[in-house]
């Protein structure tokens, strides 16, 4: 299953439509927050109503910089995926939105909410032949969620779960500076980069992943 991944849009449209050029016919598309820059619900639904303007399957989450406003709204339109998973042609994918405590006024949860929201998504997916997180936070202390002043900014919930479910894939963002690609275990760690810049990642789950992050 191919899948278009973007996350920290921060509601730049005219990003948003040369990566959709760009990246050509998907499965799916995974939108790991940051869909608004401080933005409102209508924001939201308008970027989300874009992205699906040709029948194309999409599953969203809210990031530090939307609200818990956002997500209801994204709950409203079918797609959130924050606390939940969906089983997708054998590919159990769940999702984690906003961020630990870092900055006032942003999204946030503490991380033992976290953790509640990762374990109550796993749930609903257990019986998948492959495992999927989309999360708008890196896990802690890797390579993809280190900024420019080389502080670890993840999330311990985040890799912890990660370290005791090793799914096949994990997509994140929140850290523009950090794009990259890292391995923890049997997982693939994608910080995708910020859309806003016109980057995006491309990933295609089966037996195996292949990733590969791109820049329209």
């Amino acid at each position: 299953m191919k899948f278009l991944c973007l996350t920290d849009l921060h509601d730049n449209s005219a990003a948003m439509r040369r990566i959709l050029a760009d990246a050509g016919a998907v499965d799916s598309i995974l939108l790991g927050g940051d869909i608004t820059n401080f933005g409102s619900p209508d924001d939201a639904r308008r970027v989300v109503e874009q992205l699906q303007a040709d029948g194309t399957p999409l599953l969203a989450i809210g990031g530090n910089c939307d609200s818990a406003q956002i997500d209801q709204r994204l709950d409203e339109l079918g797609v959130l995926l924050h606390g939940r998973g969906v089983i997708v042609e054998g590919i159990g994918i769940q999702g984690l939105s906003a961020i630990p405590p870092w900055r006032p006024k942003m999204y946030q949860f503490s991380e033992e909410q976290l953790a509640q929201a990762l374990q109550s998504g796993y749930a609903q997916i257990a019986g998948a032949d492959h495992h999927v997180i989309l999360a708008h936070v890196p896990p802690h202390g890797c390579k993809v969620d280190r900024t420019y002043f080389l502080q670890h900014v993840g999330s311990r919930a985040l890799r912890q779960f990660i370290e005791q479910t090793q799914p096949a894939l994990v997509i994140c963002g929140h850290v523009h500076e950090a794009r990259g690609i890292d391995q923890l275990g049997r997982t693939r760690v994608v910080n995708c980069g910020a859309a806003s810049s016109g980057y995006y990642a491309m990933a295609e789950v089966s037996d195996t992943v292949q990733v590969e992050i791109r820049k329209a």
